[in-house]
């Protein structure tokens, strides 16, 4: 407990307000709301900042990456259909599953992920736990991805993937990343619940 308090007290302003945003786009998303993309953004560059100030390079490349990833969603969420526009206006992007030849690709690209970055991590670095570290790190992308596409999965794969991080922040001792993992965890149970239940009146 000292070292939890300890930890709190040493916290950043940054890394507070990198946590609050990311929450923030958490909870925007299980609403829907178009707005969570601005916070998202703003948690990854911050996130980026702090990890290039503690030399961790792989963690500030995997949220420098989150950003286009960000945009992209961004843009795909504030598509409307306008019915003023005619017939070759986009449609509105919906919540929908991750079915058929898209989702083993997915589940081929996860896999293919893991298994090369756990590799480089394991030959090539002396972190902890690689594969666990590469399957976290390949998930948080794919779910990133099926979130921007308002895919219901993407909850299943954040609650997996953070729940790794809990494991992986756990065994260095970060208790505050640990609970803040927990939350993210909580809150994606919660997406998942909000958008299956808006889905199965369609069902789809």
């Amino acid at each position: 407990m000292d070292l939890f308090i300890e930890q709190i007290r040493q916290t950043s302003l940054v890394e507070w307000l990198g946590t609050a945003t990311g929450l923030a786009g958490v909870y925007l998303s299980i609403k829907e709301k178009a707005l969570a993309w601005p916070f998202y953004i703003l948690c990854y560059l911050l996130y980026a900042y702090l990890s290039f100030s503690a030399g961790l390079y792989a963690a500030m490349a995997l949220n420098a990456c989150f950003i286009p990833i960000s945009l992209y969603g961004w843009r795909q969420w504030t598509r409307s259909q306008s019915l003023a526009a005619g017939a070759d206006a986009p449609e509105e992007l919906r919540i929908s599953r991750l079915r058929g030849p898209a989702l083993a690709w997915t589940i081929a690209i996860g896999v293919a992920g893991t298994l090369a970055i756990g590799t480089l991590l394991s030959r090539y670095t002396e972190g902890s736990a690689p594969f666990l570290d590469a399957f976290a790190t390949t998930l948080s992308f794919l779910a990133q991805w099926m979130l921007g596409r308002k895919l219901l999965e993407n909850w299943l794969a954040w609650i997996v993937a953070d729940l790794a991080f809990v494991i992986l922040w756990g065994s260095q001792g970060y208790w505050v990343a640990v609970a803040m993992f927990i939350v993210f965890t909580a809150l994606a149970v919660m997406g998942y619940a909000s958008w299956k239940k808006e889905l199965e009146p369609r069902g789809r």
